[in-house]
């Protein structure tokens, strides 16, 4: 629990709004009617509405403060968090605009917090002014089966928030950073709401109070509703790459598991196109039969609903699919810079320019960025892993990757692993120094310690970045347990992930890792990550700075091909081959050739 628990704390109401006037002044005026002993305001963001909105709301008159706030459409997410960067309140009180609520809603989220909530939701029953039909129908058996299974739970699930009627503390939503406008920008629709409800459930009190109503003004028309369903099969496969522990939990909402899902809407709705003429029939067929009195037909519904449905698994189909993979690709970065004026970093230095086009075409053929926990579950048989999954790591945590990673990474939510090492005095590569690279920043502590922020692990390197097979067992602690020591007297969490440095390991270097107490240790070799993959020798495949284009494709597509194009493969190949035939030639002091068994362990 966080914040005070006064009986009656400041609220702000805040509406999105977009195309919806008569409605959105309806479920203003309703808010007028509140009764509630503390401060109020309202906050109404038109997003992009061009039907007079803004004009028809300051004409109605509130007994507390109302803002208007005019944008460019931005989507839902964006406009709630838009009206929340305008509100005053302690709490900030969210509202669809088709939500027409009791006089009481507000006293009724109040007395949830004076019992310790951190956020707060309610019930959105279908308003009797609804128009009459199938669809509202429908919405209604919805509702009320939603709001019977949140007072079931002791503890609610993700599905069980939703964004219609919520509300939480400012500190709340500060700390988590808002809704994630991605979900429904440029037209997209859905799970913005579960997915804060995530966070929301891991860290804080979330109470669902029954007498909290919101009565729910349903007037979605059945072409947009199809839309919708196409809309939510995309955001679900978003939502389940983000929030993998859900990810069966969402699919099956729809009914994955169920024969007709599996054998006819699944196949259905792989036939390319077939989804959008099904939605346009059924869409022309719905409009005319609510029209007429068999507008509550049960048959046409279940036709309906079924249409939806093909829609639902061709936008999960498009998007990538359900998670279904056991197995993951881990990139090895290390600088994020152009350092080619230095002969020993520049092959492992990337110019940032470079590093996005990895990213572009990462994204582009459809790679699902994990993080290290969705790693670790698929490793330890919890979860399944999206098609094509990838995990970013950093070697060495240069100065250059705390802006990589708020400037690059965290805009497009994509999660990373970096590992620092914990005994460079002078914050600097002082390893490489020795073999005549130029003197590079590392991050000190307090930029280590704002890495988490912006979506990235901190993972452990060791104290002084050495050969691990070269040290004895005292030396290995030291790198080891004595690594991660150092990250606890620097107020960081101890690491989980350890990597070995210059990839170097062998089966002591590996146990002392597992004896200090790492969850997982990574090393370097071209091929994916599987469930039978060593836990302290996990693959990783290294990206050079000529790693571009072609190059990059070949070794993020078919890794143990790809190691063939690296000149050192061939280099140290060639020479075991001209040692091999140089020892077979040399003549013994007997005059005759080696034996053969030489060249097998030259080898």
């Amino acid at each position: 629990m966080t914040g005070s628990t006064c009986a009656s704390p400041a609220f702000s109401i805040i509406v999105p709004t977009y195309q919806r006037r008569d409605l959105v002044c309806e479920a203003v005026e309703a808010i007028g009617r509140i009764v509630y002993d503390g401060a109020l305001e309202l906050v109404v963001v038109v997003d992009g509405s061009t039907d007079g909105t803004a004009e028809a709301l300051e004409g109605i008159a509130l007994p507390f403060p109302c803002t208007i706030i005019v944008q460019p459409n931005g989507g839902l997410a964006h406009a709630r968090n838009t009206g929340a960067a305008a509100a005053s309140g302690e709490i900030l009180f969210f509202l669809d605009d088709d939500m027409i609520c009791r006089p009481d809603i507000v006293a009724q989220h109040a007395r949830s917090y004076a019992e310790g909530a951190d956020a707060v939701v309610g019930e959105i029953p279908l308003e009797a002014n609804s128009p009459r039909g199938f669809l509202t129908e429908g919405i209604a058996a919805w509702a009320e089966k939603s709001a019977v299974e949140a007072r079931s739970r002791e503890v609610l699930s993700p599905f069980n928030v939703f964004g219609g009627q919520i509300s939480m503390r400012r500190s709340v939503f500060d700390e988590l950073g808002g809704f994630d406008a991605g979900y429904t920008a440029g037209g997209k629709y859905g799970k913005e709401d579960a997915d804060i409800a995530v966070k929301l459930l891991a860290r804080y009190v979330v109470r669902h109070n029954p007498d909290a109503v919101s009565l729910h003004r349903y007037v979605v028309e059945p072409r947009e509703y199809l839309r919708r369903g196409y809309e939510l099969g995309r955001a679900d496969v978003r939502f389940a790459r983000r929030h993998l522990a859900h990810a069966a939990e969402i699919f099956e909402i729809s009914h994955a598991s169920h024969p007709v899902t599996r054998f006819v809407l699944r196949p259905l709705a792989r036939v390319p196109g077939l989804h959008r003429l099904l939605a346009m029939m059924g869409a022309l067929a719905a409009e005319a039969l609510l029209r007429s009195p068999w507008r509550s037909s049960r048959t046409f519904a279940r036709i309906f609903f079924c249409i939806r449905m093909v829609g639902y698994w061709a936008g999960v189909n498009e998007c990538g699919g359900m998670p279904s993979a056991r197995k993951a690709l881990i990139l090895c970065y290390h600088a994020i810079a152009d350092h080619s004026d230095d002969p020993v970093l520049y092959p492992y230095s990337i110019p940032q320019p470079r590093f996005e086009a990895h990213l572009a075409s990462l994204e582009r053929r459809g790679f699902a960025f994990v993080t290290p926990q969705d790693l670790l579950d698929c490793l330890e048989g919890r979860v399944l892993l999206p098609r094509r999954a990838v995990l970013l790591t950093f070697d060495d945590c240069y100065a250059d990757l705390l802006e990589v990673a708020r400037d690059i990474l965290a805009p497009r939510g994509i999660p990373a692993l970096a590992f620092a090492i914990t005994g460079m005095a002078s914050h600097t590569n002082e390893w490489d120094q020795k073999i005549g690279a130029k003197r590079r920043q590392l991050l000190d502590w307090q930029q280590v310690a704002q890495l988490p922020r912006h979506g990235v692990e901190v993972g452990c390197h060791s104290r002084s970045h050495p050969r691990m097979p070269t040290l004895d067992a005292a030396r290995l602690a030291e790198e080891t347990r004595g690594a991660g020591d150092d990250f606890v007297a620097h107020g960081l969490p101890r690491p989980r992930f350890f990597c070995y440095p210059f990839g170097e390991r062998d089966a002591k270097a590996c146990a002392a890792v597992e004896a200090a107490g790492y969850a997982a240790g990574f090393g370097l070799a071209d091929c994916h990550a599987v469930p039978a993959s060593p836990r302290y020798d996990l693959p990783r495949i290294e990206l050079l700075s000529w790693d571009g284009g072609f190059r990059f494709w070949l070794k993020t597509t078919f890794p143990k091909p790809a190691t063939y194009l690296r000149w050192g493969v061939w280099r140290d190949r060639l020479a075991r081959e001209l040692r091999a035939l140089v020892r077979k030639n040399q003549p013994t002091a007997a005059g005759v050739s080696a034996p053969s068994a030489t060249v097998d362990s030259a080898s």
